[in-house]
């Protein structure tokens, strides 16, 4: 069943396709990343060892790197450094273009960066395995479903759950002329007018790896005749939805939704059968971390039950927590969502470089 909301009024491909920046998949790896030896890590105890405040307050400003809206990241980053005196930046990066960066610093032994926000927890999960992502059992865990924690637990936690969903803007686009399923995004009236993310972004793999095992075989190819257009954001995408200049947003991330409210945009979503694609936002520290302190006393907080409700209150999206809840989001009680879940498949550059060159071909890269 097709649900229907209304509201009022550096890619991948330069990546992998490009020897993965001078050797990075290596022969006979296979499925994994050579990342380099683990960054030297800072003294952390036990994996259950909490974080020190009155250190961590000392150890210096703790660098966030993320693919987030940065004006998003700013403000959750104000609200953690008032609440716990601990100075924070942020360093925006999509997927694409954070991962030769991370690879390059880990073979250095060392890294700037303290913790990885990253729409991408195929990646996140390689990072873990090569022993990049440094193991702490926060005390928050416990409320959040094995879904959308790490095995085993402590190196990577969901902080937000992205649905990837259609949407237009009724201004442009009649009610009873929508596209109710993926098969209607091939009717010749979308030609050119289709907007999806490009191949940098972590949200469009996802989106491309649940479906690619319920579409008909030749989906892909029969998209690509209709010439859809990649932004490299979505807000990029909603610009032109607002504007009419695009009439269909292919795949545009939940959070869209109540920015466009908020700015008394008319906005619609779909949620089209047989399924949404969603993933798991995750959030780590990395190994190596000069702030582990600071990074713990982080992740506290943006799992906690107040930091989760001040981050998605703050982007307009979904939490994890099922004692956090976001006023203003489509309900998704008859949604039914698709997550990755062969996470060896998931992670694995075959497959990243299969989307990558196919959805390069199907948006004219």
């Amino acid at each position: 069943m097709t649900n229907h909301v209304r509201a009022p009024g550096m890619t991948r491909r330069r990546l992998l396709e490009g020897a993965v920046l001078a050797g990075a998949v290596t022969a006979g790896l296979g499925t994994s990343l050579a990342w380099g030896a683990p960054a030297a890590a800072a003294d952390t105890s036990s994996p259950s060892a909490p974080a020190d405040l009155e250190a961590a307050r000392k150890e210096g400003t703790l660098a966030v790197l993320h693919g987030d809206q940065e004006a998003d990241v700013v403000a959750f980053l104000k609200g953690f450094s008032e609440k716990t005196g601990i100075a924070a930046q942020e360093v925006r990066m999509l997927p694409g273009v954070a991962l030769p960066k991370l690879a390059a610093e880990f073979r250095t032994g060392s890294t700037d960066f303290d913790v990885y926000q990253t729409s991408d927890s195929g990646l996140m999960d390689d990072l873990r395995l090569q022993g990049h992502v440094l193991h702490y059992l926060s005390p928050e865990l416990r409320r959040f479903d094995r879904r959308y924690k790490s095995t085993p637990e402590g190196y990577w936690t969901a902080y937000f759950i992205n649905v990837g969903a259609v949407m237009y803007d009724p201004r442009y686009v009649r009610r009873e002329e929508v596209p109710k399923s993926y098969e209607d995004l091939l009717k010749p009236e979308w030609t050119h007018q289709i907007g999806f993310q490009d191949a940098s972004a972590g949200s469009q793999y996802a989106w491309w790896y649940v479906l690619q095992d319920v579409l008909p075989a030749d989906y892909w190819d029969r998209l690509a005749q209709q010439k859809p257009r990649a932004y490299a954001s979505s807000t990029q995408m909603m610009q032109d939805l607002h504007s009419g200049d695009l009439k269909i947003g292919g795949k545009v991330s939940i959070f869209q939704y109540p920015k466009s409210m908020r700015q008394h945009q008319p906005i619609e979503v779909l949620f089209p059968s047989p399924g949404t694609p969603a993933q798991s936002q995750v959030v780590g520290i990395l190994e190596g971390t000069k702030r582990a302190n600071a990074a713990k006393a982080y992740i506290d907080y943006l799992l906690s039950k107040e930091g989760q409700q001040r981050w998605n209150e703050i982007q307009g999206s979904y939490s994890p927590r099922t004692d956090v809840s976001i006023s203003g989001l489509p309900s998704l009680s008859h949604v039914k969502l698709l997550l990755p879940t062969n996470f060896a498949r998931y992670r694995s550059v075959a497959e990243h470089q299969k989307f990558v060159t196919l959805w390069n071909d199907i948006v004219g890269f």
